[in-house]
């Protein structure tokens, strides 16, 4: 076997395990589990990390070379039902515009615009929140990302969206 024969051999094998151009990069999913609430979620630590700065309530991830985020948080719900946070969360600080909303007895979700920062800079926001089956508490996570990026994080809020669960406690 000659070694340019090998070496061809090497090339292709390289060339089949490397990801092709525009194929998704692995978004690194682990599970995480809030001690306070007991909801968890998969969080994508391929392309987030955790928050540097971390003043914020709740578990703040920031994209990794990028400006999109990601919070998690619960709270106690006594006293607060599903159509006031929601009505609360819809007319928030900095919220444009909601384009779309949808929901049931103990969850909802909120999408929209946030205000530009800058002109021509829009910001989209996916919320979902999920009440405990008592009403006692609710756990929430949105994210944020620039619009013209939505064809790339469309597929990743799906996929915290199906694996996104409701507070125990």
């Amino acid at each position: 076997m000659s070694w340019k024969f090998l070496g061809v051999i090497f090339a292709m094998l390289l060339l089949s395990t490397a990801p092709a151009l525009g194929q998704r990069v692995d978004a690194g999913w682990q599970t995480y589990t809030d001690n306070e609430f007991g909801f968890s979620a998969q969080l994508p630590l391929g392309i987030f990390m955790l928050d540097p700065n971390g003043q914020t309530p709740g578990t703040t991830l920031v994209e990794r070379g990028g400006s999109a985020t990601l919070r998690l948080y619960g709270g106690p719900a006594i006293g607060v039902d599903r159509n006031t946070l929601e009505d609360r969360l819809s007319t928030g600080p900095g919220i444009s515009e909601v384009t779309y909303r949808a929901g049931g007895p103990s969850w909802f979700v909120l999408s929209g615009f946030y205000e530009p920062s800058r002109p021509g800079e829009e910001t989209i926001f996916y919320t979902k929140v999920m009440f405990s089956e008592d009403r006692t508490s609710f756990s929430a996570f949105e994210m944020t990302f620039p619009a013209a990026e939505k064809p790339r994080f469309a597929p990743i809020v799906e996929h915290l969206e199906d694996h996104f669960t409701r507070p125990q406690y």
